[in-house]
């Protein structure tokens, strides 16, 4: 049983949207490039622009999920700052000048729309043969940046708040067959980025019970843990320090790139939302898959593969299609991380899902136009699925494949439903101009 894991962390299941659909027969019927867990290669290109010129935090306008559809609804990001600094609607993110660039809204983002480049800059372990931990490894500390750098191990791994931590990348370390102790200092009752006027648990305790129980499930030897290591209080600043600057290697490619988009001189026009209307107009074939998501199912690979075991169903989600599935396509284009995707070889469609990428957020299920569509966010299993076989005819008039729709007579249309729509037109005018014709 792995009931003991959050079923928010184990499927990352968050209300999400978007609605940029475009052309079905042109985007949708693409299918995307398969990449395995660390495969960057051929990833659409991630851009991200500061909230604010003052504030470190970064934001992804095509994988923030209220800005992708009318129907968005997730505001995690919102509900997870601390200072109440973001504020989001169908048509922006907002940061007001209270944000403390503490993470804590990166965590919760399910997209990961939004990064800190500190968080950004952090490496993942290197992966290991096998996830066998070793005995004399010490574990890997984790501390929150209040804490003084005087009381630091030199190998402690600093985060701006130990909220930002993840679950994925916990078990990273996991993987690489290390322990993790999060610290806690007994700071984050008073903290301005702490959890005293929301809940009483530890900023982190949601990512390291995840990550235990998924580590309890495949009976590794490492483990995540909080540790409790009090300081005493008059060491505490007042406010979180800033973040070190960032040490970027020199890139001709982003030089060339900054020199032209930005001659001397002059100022960049401000960024302006995707699709020019407060939405974002993001292709279908340029989304990506969750980076929190890969991560995690990276390193429950590896931990499953030393144990000699799959990767437990819990963590994938399953989603069925009925009957009333008529090919519309919506799903296809609304899905945030291409999940769903038709495979149209002109005389027959295929939906076929795909659950590594699914984040389990029901936006396909919601705005199906049919309700045909049923998820479930645990139990499947990580194989693509066809849930729907459609099929495709050559329009007579137009020459497009078009999806065959019977009618209760059980006979098929010989044109498409736009050339459908445009004879019934013709015909209207004809008899209004001409009156009716025998």
């Amino acid at each position: 049983m792995i009931s003991r894991v959050p079923a928010r962390t184990a499927s990352l299941a968050f209300p999400l949207l978007h609605h940029g659909y475009r052309d079905k027969r042109s985007v949708c019927s693409r299918a995307p490039r398969k990449m395995t867990p660390g495969d960057k290669s051929g990833s659409p290109e991630v851009h991200r622009v500061p909230l604010r010129a003052d504030r470190g935090l970064l934001h992804e306008e095509g994988a923030c999920l209220p800005l992708r559809s009318r129907h968005g609804q997730c505001r995690a990001c919102a509900e997870a700052c601390p200072t109440g600094a973001l504020t989001v609607d169908i048509s922006a993110v907002s940061l007001s000048e209270g944000c403390i660039d503490c993470g804590r809204c990166t965590a919760a983002c399910p997209t990961q729309a939004l990064a800190l480049p500190e968080l950004l800059a952090l490496a993942d372990p290197p992966p290991m043969g096998t996830a066998v931990a070793d005995a004399t490894a010490a574990p890997v500390r984790v501390e929150c940046r209040m804490v003084p750098s005087e009381l630091l191990d030199a190998a402690t791994v600093v985060v701006p708040c130990t909220g930002a931590l993840t679950t994925g990348r916990l078990l990273a370390h996991a993987a690489a067959g290390r322990s993790v102790h999060v610290i806690d200092r007994g700071w984050c009752a008073g903290c301005e980025a702490g959890c005293s006027d929301r809940a009483p648990a530890h900023p982190a305790a949601a990512a390291v019970a995840a990550a235990a129980a998924w580590l309890g499930e495949l009976a590794a030897p490492a483990t995540v843990s909080l540790q409790r290591e009090p300081l005493p209080l008059h060491l505490r600043p007042a406010s979180l320090p800033p973040a070190p600057p960032p040490a970027a290697p020199i890139d001709r490619r982003r030089f060339f790139r900054a020199a032209l988009e930005k001659p001397a001189g002059r100022d960049r026009p401000a960024a302006t939302p995707m699709g020019g209307d407060g939405r974002a107009a993001y292709p279908a074939d340029e989304r990506h898959p969750s980076p929190e998501r890969e991560r995690q199912h990276d390193a429950l690979s590896r931990l499953a593969a030393a144990q000699g075991q799959p990767v437990p169903a819990e963590f994938f989600p399953t989603l069925h299609a009925d009957a009333k599935c008529c090919d519309r396509r919506m799903c296809i284009a609304l899905c945030p991380t291409a999940a769903l995707t038709a495979a149209d070889d002109g005389t027959s469609a295929h939906l076929q899902f795909d659950p590594l990428r699914c984040i389990g957020c029901g936006t396909c299920e919601r705005a199906c136009p049919e309700g045909a569509l049923a998820l479930t966010p645990h139990g499947g299993t990580p194989a693509v699925q066809t849930l729907a076989v459609h099929r495709r005819l050559r329009c007579g008039d137009c020459g497009d494949a078009f999806t065959v729709s019977v009618d209760a007579e059980g006979t098929a249309p010989s044109v498409c439903p736009t050339c459908t729509k445009a004879r019934r037109f013709i015909a209207d005018a004809r008899r209004q101009l001409f009156g009716a014709m025998n």
